[in-house]
């Protein structure tokens, strides 16, 4: 019998009292629960071999047996939601439990990790927010970016070192003396809705791209994009750009269909994993078949948003805020049962490319030395202090450049400095950058200075930027950088509307030039070396103020195979696997 039937007997049971001896008659057991003697041994044998329940019969008519049930009416209900949702029948599970969602939620931690069914490998996570839709075009969180390259590609693809290997275009070249790059795409290639992609299509794509507010700083010397054949993007420029194929692998440049652009409801891509559903409560993704390259070992992955304070079993956690240089975890892959028994092998830390800064608004009218004094007051290490104070940790290293492996600043020491009477600061939501501010606010005020916090939602924080009007003394942001490290970094200086919005003109046009230098002479592979004189001098002249690299930490106990950590702080889901 399917065992949803076999349970509404059982709680017509539960009224005779649940873990203690009755005695009652077949017959009358039979009555309570609407069906015929016969009937009810059979579904007393079933509910027995369950473990629903104990049935001792006592051989003899109207003999008294015994019966003991096991389970109170939500308790079987949460048991028997488990099997359903370990089985992918979450609506169903959810029905059972009449819709309790803190349950829900619970029985989702319970029954996360990886499951064969039917033969296919399903992942279940959980995590603490719902996503946003996951458009290239838009200004996304860290999480959103990890997801972004699961569900879309790129002409090509660039490493940690600017090393560039193939994507969707098979070849490059790029002719030094005319300025024109040519980007040549493997046949055959689909979007997840089934549409081809074609040169025509790519060009197109870029052209409105080339049109957009958020890529004119990026774009600018890009004077044309045409496809010559059915098989080539040609792009001119109007000055060299050693760099640009580097360029064209940041995940803001991943192929989509041009109509995406104007809307917010789908999220086309040609990666090896395509979005099946999005919403408030949970993102569904689903193995590419059509995918160029390698498909994903894994069939479906299902995120749900739980409540941070229930998580448990697996999950992913973002923005933890655990100031202490010893500790370890800002997003991670996490079996919160018998951690102590953890081995050392199954934890994989790593530290996050880029850092949480504050930016000191150039509209505030802060001079440099008041600039050069709230850098010495407000510097990693006073924060952190700060915060191991009012019991809090951070789970983080100071950070005194942009990257942690770029040279040390170190600013010579300032004497006290009259500093206004009351100063703001802007953050978005994200927990550990509020900490911050906080620290920041108690700071100033042992000093006589007034304090407020503004915080924003992560949209309105970039919304405000683009307009130009997130106008406080100081502003709170993150760096977070992709897999194409170089290339990421140079973007975020060059077009970064936070960062953009918060420099002087002067400042915006100097840096812009040193820019425009290292794209128009360096290769791709030394950006980095040459980008590190520029972030220190924006450190030394007090416009940013480097603060913390976070500790990523991937935890696992033989729940996932052979998963690395991302530089997102995700486990590389595609790559996950099981020997059953």
């Amino acid at each position: 019998m399917i065992e949803g039937k076999l349970a509404a007997y059982y709680f017509r049971m539960v009224e005779l009292g649940v873990r203690t001896e009755v005695l009652i008659t077949l017959n009358e057991v039979a009555d309570l629960v609407f069906t015929s003697a016969r009937h009810c041994r059979t579904i007393l044998k079933e509910m027995s071999q369950l473990g629903w329940l104990e049935w001792h019969p006592k051989v003899g008519r109207n003999q008294r047996s015994v019966l003991y049930l096991n389970y109170h009416v939500n308790e079987l209900k949460s048991e028997l939601a488990k099997a359903m949702i370990s089985n992918g029948k979450y609506e169903k599970a959810l029905a059972l439990i009449d819709h309790d969602h803190a349950l829900f939620g619970a029985l989702l931690q319970n029954t996360s990790g990886v499951v064969r069914r039917e033969g296919e490998l399903h992942i279940q996570l959980t995590y603490p927010r719902s996503f946003s839709a996951l458009l290239p075009h838009c200004s996304l969180r860290n999480s959103e970016r990890f997801l972004l390259r699961q569900v879309y590609c790129c002409l090509t693809e660039c490493d940690f070192s600017g090393k560039l290997s193939s994507q969707l275009a098979h070849h490059w070249t790029y002719d030094e003396q005319a300025y024109r790059w040519c980007f040549y795409l493997r046949p055959q290639l689909y979007f997840h809705d089934g549409s081809m992609i074609t040169a025509e299509c790519v060009a197109e794509l870029f052209q409105k791209l080339k049109e957009l507010p958020e890529y004119q700083d990026e774009l600018e010397h890009v004077t044309a994009i045409s496809a010559p054949n059915t098989h080539c993007i040609e792009f001119k420029l109007n000055q060299p750009d050693l760099g640009f194929a580097g360029l064209l692998a940041d995940a803001r440049y991943s192929i989509q269909p041009v109509s995406q652009l104007s809307s917010s409801k789908t999220s086309i891509g040609c990666g090896f994993f395509q979005v099946d559903s999005l919403s408030d409560t949970r993102l569904q993704l689903q193995a590419f078949e059509r995918y160029y390259g390698c498909r994903a070992l894994v069939d479906s992955v299902t995120i749900w948003k739980v409540a941070m304070d229930s998580l448990g079993k697996i999950a992913m956690k973002s923005g933890q805020v655990d100031l202490d240089q010893k500790v370890t975890c800002t997003h991670y892959l996490e079996k919160s049962q018998d951690n102590k028994k953890m081995r050392s092998n199954e934890v994989r830390t790593r530290i996050e490319d880029g850092c949480l800064l504050a930016l000191f608004n150039h509209s505030s009218g802060l001079s440099l030395l008041q600039r050069k004094y709230l850098s010495q007051i407000l510097s990693p290490n006073k924060l952190q202090d700060e915060v191991i104070k009012s019991g809090e940790k951070i789970e983080a290293v100071p950070a005194y450049n942009l990257l942690q492996h770029w040279m040390k600043t170190l600013n010579s020491p300032t004497t006290e400095l009259e500093l206004p009477e009351t100063l703001s600061i802007a953050v978005f939501d994200h927990q550990t950058l509020f900490r911050c501010a906080s620290a920041m606010m108690e700071i100033l005020n042992q000093l006589g200075v007034k304090c407020q916090i503004n915080s924003y939602s992560f949209d309105e924080f970039y919304r405000k930027a683009k307009e130009k009007t997130l106008l406080e003394d100081v502003i709170l942001t993150s760096l977070d950088l992709d897999d194409n490290r170089p290339t990421s970094i140079f973007r975020w200086l060059l077009s970064n509307p936070i960062l953009q919005q918060s420099l002087s003109l002067d400042a915006k046009e100097w840096l812009q030039a040193e820019l425009i230098n290292i794209r128009n002479i360096t290769e791709l592979t030394d950006y980095l070396g040459k980008l590190e004189p520029v972030s220190s001098s924006l450190i030394s002249d007090y416009k940013i103020l480097p603060l913390f690299h976070h500790k990523q930490t991937l935890r696992f106990q033989d729940v996932l195979k052979g998963v690395s950590i991302t530089g997102w702080g995700w486990p590389a889901i595609r790559d996950v696997w099981s020997e059953d």
